[in-house]
């Protein structure tokens, strides 16, 4: 099976380390010790730039050996809370709808689902506060908080 996993050794800022492979995101950002507000970066061959490590991808594929790099977020990514998980997202400006899929990538069943959706450290003001259906907030570069809460109506 393809997607079996072993241990291969990969290097995050010049440190030798071991993962599973496949992994996640969260799980190298975790093993590579990023700090809060960096981003983590595969060193690509070539005079390019390294290619961003997304934190909420799913499934990264690794090789043995392969490097990677913390740093600073590019200007047009930002990285934000969902129900407790980071996001990153390419745009400062998220609507009630983006959040709640974000959230909730397959929606719940049930009839008649509502969201909730409440927010804090926005660069928007009010900073904090309940983000009405068809509102959006502007988002901080690093750390606004959102919880999404979905409900079915009665």
């Amino acid at each position: 099976m393809s997607d079996h996993q072993h241990e291969v050794r990969i290097h995050i800022d010049q440190k030798p380390l071991h993962s599973p492979n496949p992994t996640t995101g969260a799980d190298l950002y975790d093993l590579g010790q990023v700090p809060e507000g960096k981003v983590l970066y595969k060193e690509v061959v070539g005079d390019q730039e390294g290619q961003l490590v997304r934190i909420d991808s799913p499934t990264i594929h690794l090789t043995e050996d392969e490097h990677f790099h913390s740093g600073d977020a590019p200007e047009k990514h930002y990285i934000i809370i969902v129900n407790t998980d980071p996001v990153v997202v390419d745009h400062d400006v998220l609507t009630f709808d983006e959040l709640v899929k974000i959230a909730f990538p397959v929606l719940p069943t049930g009839t008649d689902p509502e969201f909730t959706v409440s927010f804090e450290h926005a660069k928007s003001i009010p900073h904090h506060g309940d983000l009405p259906q068809g509102g959006s907030v502007t988002v901080k570069k690093h750390g606004t908080i959102f919880d999404v809460d979905h409900t079915n109506r009665s």
